[in-house]
């Protein structure tokens, strides 16, 4: 299970990375012709988000390492890596999908293409500025650039 659930957590981190994306450069070329295309880009970009999130729970209940980190709490605050896995990063990720959620709500819900863009364009970069900041970049580039 934990195996599943660490593969489908960093492949949803770069899929949610690569939609995301995808939002920001259509909400910059299309204020004008904002259509229900780039509006359904959006919604997948939360359900992503959402399906991240999932994945992200389920590996809390699962992993050894934050189960350990979980056991023994007090210890855990006081390690920077520790608490950045168990509390940090959840707590972050909470955030990016309430971000997304409510920017596709209001997406939805604008009146003209030339807002909805403007919504879609500062909702996916809030969403995408917290993903950022819990993605564990230095165990990426570790894991690509050593042995």
């Amino acid at each position: 299970m934990y195996g599943f659930l660490i593969g489908a957590h960093n492949l949803l981190a770069w899929a949610v990375l690569l939609v995301g994306g995808l939002v920001i450069v259509r909400a910059l070329g299309r204020s004008a012709t904002w259509s229900a295309a780039e509006t359904t880009l959006v919604r997948r970009l939360t359900l992503l988000v959402h399906l991240q999130l999932l994945a992200g729970l389920g590996l809390w209940f699962v992993s050894p390492a934050v189960s350990a980190a979980r056991a023994a709490m007090g210890d855990a605050m006081k390690d920077p890596a520790l608490r950045r896995l168990v509390v940090e990063h959840p707590f972050l990720m909470v955030l990016a999908v309430i971000a997304a959620t409510v920017s596709g709500v209001l997406v939805k819900k604008a009146p003209s293409p030339a807002t909805k863009a403007r919504k879609a364009l500062i909702g996916t970069l809030v969403t995408l500025a917290l993903v950022a900041a819990v993605i564990p970049w230095q165990r990426l580039v570790t894991k690509w650039t050593v042995g």
